[in-house]
């Protein structure tokens, strides 16, 4: 049986990079999802030049090593203003809707007269 490698992406590779040589594993993982969410959202051009993208990561690992509580404050700024998503759409909808009655599809219930009689030869009983 052949073991299959996992597969790495620029991103994994960089946050390995990063935590050999020092970086928190937090803030490792921040930068990991900055650079995988700037490229898969397509944000601008400029971002991704801070993103890793123009220089393989070296700045970003740079400035992790360098100053980290700046570095996570820049990057959590970048996050705010260009991410798209929530972080987790399931736990941010669920406290939004939280002791909130779900909408119904329909803003006004159909009359039950206004439903088509069956036809008994299309559905046999």
């Amino acid at each position: 049986m052949v073991a299959m490698q996992e597969m790495l992406f620029e991103w994994d590779e960089w946050k390995e990079r990063a935590v050999a040589l020092g970086v928190a594993e937090d803030l490792a993982e921040l930068g990991k999802n900055l650079m995988r969410d700037a490229y898969m959202q397509r944000w601008p051009e400029i971002v991704l030049s801070e993103c890793g993208w123009d220089d393989d990561g070296f700045g970003m690992l740079a400035m992790a090593r360098a100053k980290p509580a700046e570095t996570r404050r820049h990057w959590e700024r970048l996050y705010a203003q260009y991410h798209r998503r929530p972080s987790c759409p399931l736990a941010s909808s669920q406290a939004t809707t939280r002791g909130k009655a779900l909408a119904p599809l329909h803003s006004s219930p159909r009359p039950s007269d206004s439903v088509p009689p069956r036809s008994s030869a299309r559905y046999p009983e």
